[in-house]
């Protein structure tokens, strides 16, 4: 029941990502229910996307599951790993 609640809190999660960086985002894909690729949309760094991403995602994050995010541009040449919540199920 916990994994259900989680797996709709990490789709709000994806919905607030692409309004709070509106236009750089071309589509999300999960790849398994933890492992999503971001593919960025033309002209877009994955590193400049991760940073700014970085700064805000914990204001962001209301779930407890740790998943993997892929920033992939547009050519697919270059993407970057980030971990959320990977260590979180240490704390429990």
């Amino acid at each position: 029941m916990e994994n259900l609640k989680d797996e709709k809190k990490i789709t709000a999660f994806l919905n607030k990502i692409k309004s709070e960086w509106p236009g750089k985002i071309e589509r999300f894909e999960f790849k398994t229910a933890t492992v999503i690729y971001i593919h960025l949309k033309e002209g877009i760094s994955s590193i400049d996307f991760l940073g700014s991403l970085s700064k805000k995602v914990e204001k962001l994050v209301d779930f407890t599951i740790p998943i993997i995010l892929y920033h992939i541009e547009s050519d697919g040449m270059n993407l970057r790993s980030h971990p959320i919540n990977w260590y979180s199920s240490l704390s429990k």
